[in-house]
C-alpha cells in the first residue's frame, strides 16, 4: 500500500494555546491529509483538510469566530481537488474517506466527494448532530460543510471486526480493523473531540499511525507538555486528552520505529515527505 501526505492549507495560531509555556506569537499549522492507494480499494483519504468554503462557511456571525481564532490560508495549489488532479486523480476515484473527527479543518473538503462512503465514529457523529449555534462553534463544528446524504454514504468505525493489536503497540491494545484485512486499523484516541480516532497502517515494512489531533506537533510526544486552560474550551474531555497524550507518547519512546503523524505537524510531514515521497 502507498502514502502520501498532502498539505491541504494552514491555520495561524499562538503556539502557547497549544504548548503551554510557548510563544504567544502566531505560528503556521499545516492541515494534512493522508492519500492512500488500496491495493483492492483504490484511493482513500484521511481527512480532507481545508477548502475554499470554510471562509463562506465562516462569513456570518457568530461562525465568523472560527475564521478569526484560527486565520486559515490556502492558495489555488494547495487545494485538494487541484494536488490530486495533479497525481492524475479524480474526484470519483475517492472510494473511502475517513474522518478523523469532525473539526472544520478536517472534513471542509467533504462536498467534494459526492459518490465516497465515509468512514468516521458513530458517537462523533451523533456529537456534531447534536450541537448547534453557539455549543456547536465552540466544540468546532460548522454544519455547512457536511453533505447532506452523509448519513446515507456513512461506515461507522465500531461496527468493524475489534481487532487485538501486537504488544509494540502499547500501551494501546485494541484496534477496529475497518475493512477486514488489517491494512487500516482505526485506534481510538479521546479528548479532543468526541468520537476522535487515529489510523494505523502499514506502509511497506513501516507502520505508520495517523493521529490526527490528538496532539499537534511531534514535540509534544516528547514533552507531554499541555496545552494552554483556553484551549480546554475545544477539547470534548481534557482529562482523556491528557491521558491520550501520555499513552502517545509511551507509545513513541518505546517503539520509535512507528512513525507517527499528527495533523498539524509541519516537522513531522516534511520528515515524511523527504522519506517517501
Amino acid at each position: 500500500m502507498n502514502l502520501q501526505l498532502l498539505h491541504v492549507g494552514h491555520c495561524f495560531h499562538p503556539e502557547a494555546i497549544i504548548t503551554r509555556g510557548g510563544s504567544w506569537k502566531a505560528q503556521q499549522f499545516p492541515a494534512i491529509v493522508g492519500l492512500f492507494k488500496h491495493p483492492r480499494l483504490g484511493h482513500v483519504l484521511f481527512d480532507t483538510g481545508y477548502a475554499k468554503r470554510f471562509l463562506q462557511a465562516t462569513r456570518p456571525f457568530p461562525q465568523r469566530f472560527y475564521r478569526w481564532l484560527t486565520p486559515m490560508h490556502l492558495c489555488d495549489k494547495q487545494q485538494l481537488l487541484t494536488q490530486l488532479k495533479d497525481r492524475g486523480i479524480e474526484r470519483d476515484d475517492i472510494r473511502h474517506i475517513f474522518v478523523s473527527h469532525f473539526h472544520a479543518d478536517h472534513i471542509a473538503g467533504l462536498l467534494d466527494f459526492p459518490n465516497a462512503t465515509y468512514i468516521c465514529s458513530r458517537s462523533g457523529l451523533q456529537s456534531m448532530r447534536q450541537r448547534t449555534g453557539i455549543n456547536a462553534l465552540i466544540k468546532g463544528y460548522l454544519r455547512d460543510l457536511m453533505p447532506e446524504d452523509f448519513e446515507q454514504r456513512v461506515r461507522f468505525i465500531e461496527a468493524s471486526p475489534e481487532y487485538q493489536l501486537p504488544v509494540n503497540m502499547a500501551p494501546f491494545s485494541r484496534a477496529y480493523d475497518i475493512f477486514n484485512d488489517g491494512s487500516f486499523l482505526a485506534i481510538e484516541l479521546p479528548g479532543h473531540a468526541f468520537g476522535h480516532f487515529g489510523l494505523l497502517t502499514a506502509i511497506g515494512n513501516d507502520s505508520v499511525f495517523l493521529i490526527g489531533d490528538a496532539c499537534w506537533t511531534e514535540q509534544t510526544l516528547i514533552t507531554t507538555s499541555r496545552p494552554h486552560p483556553l484551549a480546554n474550551l475545544v477539547l470534548s474531555d481534557k482529562y482523556q486528552y491528557y491521558d491520550t497524550i501520555d499513552r502517545l507518547a509511551q507509545l513513541y519512546g518505546y517503539n520509535r520505529s512507528i512513525r507517527i503523524i499528527p495533523s498539524h505537524c509541519m516537522n513531522s510531514y516534511e520528515r515524511f515527505c523527504a522519506h517517501y515521497h
